[in-house]
C-alpha cells in the first residue's frame, strides 16, 4: 500500500511539474484559444504519438491551442496546405521540405520530429544483411526520387558498392512482396514497413543507413512564413506543448501505447506500439541532441547531398528556411518558467 500511495504521489508530482514547465507567457489564458491543424504527410503513424498523445491528455488547450489532427496525402499536399492557411502546423520529411522550399514555397521549418531519418532497409530474417557491400546480388526496388531512393543510392556510392551488382528497380515495393520473396531488401521506414512486418509477426532483421555513414534529418514540422512573421506565439506554444507530450509519453510508456494504438485503429496493438516507440528514441533524441532542435551542419550535410543526387537543382538558405533559433528559445523560457515557479 505505501509503494502504491508512493507512486501515486510521483505521477501527480511529476505531471504538475510538466504542466508547470511551459513558459508563463503561454501559459496566461488571458486570450481565446487559437485554432490550428496539425496536418501529417499520410496515414497517422506511431510517429505521431507526440502530437496525439498532447491532444489527448489537452495539453495543446493549456498553451491556448485548440488543435485537430489530420491525414494528408504526401509531402506536397502538406506544404501547399500550409502556405494558404496560418492555422495549419504540417508534418513533412526532410527532403519534401527542402524540395518545396527549393520550388519557391515559403514555409519554414521550425522543428525536428525525428532529428534522425528513420528509413531502414528489411529483409527475412533468414537473409544475411550486416553490412552494404551485403546488397551485391540481392534485389531491391524504391522511386529513385523518393527520400528511401536517396537514402538506399547515398547507402551503396558511400560504401563503396559497385552499384552495377545491386539489383535495384525504379518502382515502389511492399511488404508483400518482400514476404512472397519477390524483392530480397524492402527499404522503407521503421514506423511505417517495419510497423506493418512486427503486426504480420513476420521475422525479420534490418540495417540502419545510419550506421555506415548516413546521417540526414528525419521529418519536421513547418509553418508559412507569414504566420511566423506576424507572430511567433503559436509557433512557440506548438513545441512547448509538443516537448510536454513527449515527456508525459516517457512517464507511462503502456498508457501511451494504448492511447496511440486506439487512435490508429483496429490493426494497432498496443503490445507492437510500445515497441515503435522504444525504437524511436534514438530518432527523437540522438547522439544527446536535445528533442526537436534543427542542427544547421546535418542539414548542410543533407542539402549536399539532394545537389550531388540532382533532386534540387539550387542550394536553399536554409538560415532563412529553418527557424534554428526557436526550439532553443522555447527550452530557455521553460527553465526560466521553472526556476520562476
Amino acid at each position: 500500500m505505501l509503494g502504491l500511495v508512493t507512486g501515486i504521489v510521483f505521477l501527480i508530482v511529476v505531471s504538475f511539474g510538466i504542466k508547470r514547465s511551459l513558459p508563463a507567457a503561454i501559459r496566461e489564458s488571458g486570450s481565446a484559444a487559437q485554432t490550428i491543424v496539425i496536418k501529417w504527410n499520410g496515414p497517422l503513424n506511431v510517429a505521431a504519438a507526440g502530437v496525439v498523445l498532447g491532444v489527448s491528455d489537452g495539453l495543446f488547450q493549456e498553451v491556448r491551442l485548440s488543435p485537430r489532427l489530420e491525414a494528408g496525402a504526401d509531402d506536397e499536399e502538406v506544404a501547399r496546405a500550409v502556405v494558404a492557411s496560418d492555422q495549419v502546423v504540417g508534418h513533412v520529411s526532410a527532403m519534401g521540405f527542402l524540395r518545396a522550399r527549393a520550388a519557391g514555397l515559403p514555409i519554414v521549418a521550425i522543428a525536428a520530429s525525428y532529428i534522425a531519418n528513420s528509413v531502414r532497409l528489411f529483409v527475412l530474417d533468414a537473409t544475411v544483411l550486416r553490412s552494404p557491400s551485403d546488397l551485391i546480388g540481392k534485389s531491391l526496388a524504391c522511386k529513385s526520387s523518393s527520400e528511401v531512393g536517396l537514402v538506399v543510392e547515398a547507402l551503396i556510392s558511400r560504401n563503396g558498392v559497385q552499384r552495377s551488382l545491386v539489383k535495384v528497380t525504379d518502382a515502389s515495393s511492399t511488404v508483400s512482396q518482400l514476404i512472397s520473396g519477390a524483392v530480397d531488401v524492402l527499404p522503407g521506414y521503421q514506423e511505417i514497413e517495419g510497423a506493418e512486418l512486427r503486426s504480420l509477426n513476420v521475422s525479420y532483421r534490418t540495417l540502419d543507413p545510419g550506421a555506415f555513414g548516413i546521417h540526414i534529418p528525419g521529418s519536421v514540422y513547418i509553418v508559412s512564413a507569414q504566420m511566423l512573421a506576424n507572430s511567433t506565439r503559436v509557433a512557440e506554444a506548438f513545441v512547448s506543448a509538443l516537448l510536454a507530450s513527449w515527456a508525459r509519453a516517457d512517464l507511462n510508456p503502456n498508457r501511451t501505447a494504448e492511447v496511440i494504438a486506439e487512435a490508429l485503429g483496429a490493426s494497432a496493438r498496443p503490445q507492437n506500439v510500445i515497441v515503435l516507440l522504444e525504437q524511436q528514441r534514438d530518432l527523437i533524441r540522438p547522439f544527446g541532441a536535445r528533442m526537436a532542435e534543427l542542427d544547421l551542419a546535418r542539414w548542410q550535410d543533407f542539402q549536399k547531398l539532394l545537389l550531388q543526387q540532382r533532386l534540387i537543382a539550387d542550394p536553399v538558405n536554409l538560415r532563412a528556411a529553418i527557424d534554428f533559433a526557436l526550439v532553443p528559445d522555447v527550452y530557455r523560457k521553460r527553465s526560466r518558467s521553472m526556476q520562476a515557479d
